[in-house]
């Protein structure tokens, strides 16, 4: 499997400023197609993504020219789609509760070992977002879910083999 992360650190190692547009289309799931930046078919114009990114315009440019000049980013870049709305950040306001997982090591049956928790609590997950490990330096699983949930259930998250660290929000 072909790690992302390092390819897209070695394609932009020399290249900082470009490498800080790639973060930002990697992170909000922008795509690259033929020559400009679309959030799905929202055109993004390269003055907002610079501005954003801390840069001038023509790295943004450069860095599209860059992921269009190699067959792998192309294809990545070209398919790259945003994940939909994320609750994060409003769900105290409606009535959910977020749960911040950080794991020990990517490995199968972490979101299965929390969701098989909170069922047992009949408690309902609304949304999961799980970070790419491929893609982030820090992989992080967000967990909605609908109202509070009580401190056993959270011991019993943070106790499992592969929970690092659990956050609320």
């Amino acid at each position: 499997m072909i790690n992302l992360l390092e390819m897209l650190w070695e394609s932009f190692r020399d290249k900082p400023a470009q490498k800080a547009v790639i973060d930002l289309l990697v992170k909000y799931g922008l795509s690259v197609r033929d020559g400009q930046v679309y959030l799905g078919e929202i055109r993004i114009p390269f003055s907002s993504l610079a501005e954003v990114a801390g840069v001038d315009r023509r790295v943004v440019a450069s860095a599209i020219k860059s992921i269009e000049e190699n067959d792998f980013l192309r294809r990545f870049f070209s398919r790259l789609l945003p994940a939909g709305p994320f609750l994060k950040d409003v769900a105290r306001d409606i009535g959910y509760t977020v749960l911040v997982i950080i794991p020990t090591r990517d490995q199968p049956g972490i979101i299965a070992g929390v969701s098989t928790i909170l069922a047992k609590r009949n408690i309902n997950i609304v949304q999961i977002i799980a970070e790419a490990p491929q893609l982030m330096d820090l992989q992080k699983m967000y967990i909605v879910v609908e109202g509070d949930v009580p401190g056993d259930v959270l011991n019993e998250i943070k106790n499992l083999e592969f929970v690092e660290s659990l956050q609320i929000m």
